[in-house]
């Protein structure tokens, strides 16, 4: 029993920490305009030993958190947003990754990527109508705003290559320094 409660005690200070981290990346984010899509990008990354460590209810319950608190503590809302919808896609990623036609997986991750990115601008606009989007937006043409649309689905689909790299990075030379907690 008390190995058991050493255990749990272990993976939900590892989740804080990583939490906490993802955090203050979200909130760091903010102080730097171009970090708008970097941020959510690289807390997202800290959910890959989460999720390899103590697997994937933990990492869900670690992006909840991460999510809140950037909502509630990041200057860049549309950071804060970005992941919050596209923050947990680390975790998403091994179910799409099972998808066999090579096409047919490019095709699916595509189409994610595009759905979910156009859901939270329409968001963002439309709901919460954030100036600072809508004049960013309205300042340019459609054909601008489409090509800005097509190379932020371009980045996620490069995001997508980099996660497998640093996921095998993790797992070859970064994990067997640490002494972490075992999956329950």
């Amino acid at each position: 029993m008390r190995e058991q409660s050493r255990k749990s005690s272990r993976s939900v200070a590892f989740c804080a920490l990583m939490a906490a981290l993802g955090a203050v990346i979200m909130t760091a984010g903010g102080l730097i305009p171009v970090a708008t899509y970097c941020s959510p990008m690289i807390a997202g990354v800290l959910l890959l030993p989460v999720m390899s460590e103590l697997g994937d209810r933990w990492a869900w319950m670690t992006w909840a958190v991460t999510a809140a608190l950037a909502l509630l503590l990041s200057v860049d809302r549309e950071a804060a947003f970005l992941y919050c919808f596209l923050g947990y896609y680390p975790i998403l990623r091994p179910y799409l990754d099972a998808v066999k036609p090579k096409a047919a997986r490019f095709l699916l991750k595509l189409v994610f990527f595009a759905l979910t990115l156009g859901a939270m601008y329409a968001l963002l606009l439309w709901v919460f109508q954030l100036s600072s989007l809508l004049e960013d937006f309205s300042g340019f043409s459609f054909w601008m705003n489409a090509l800005f649309f097509a190379a932020l689905v371009a980045v996620m689909m490069i995001y997508d290559v980099a996660l497998a790299r640093l996921h095998l990075f993790w797992l070859v030379r970064l994990r067997p320094r640490f002494k972490l907690p075992k999956k329950q």
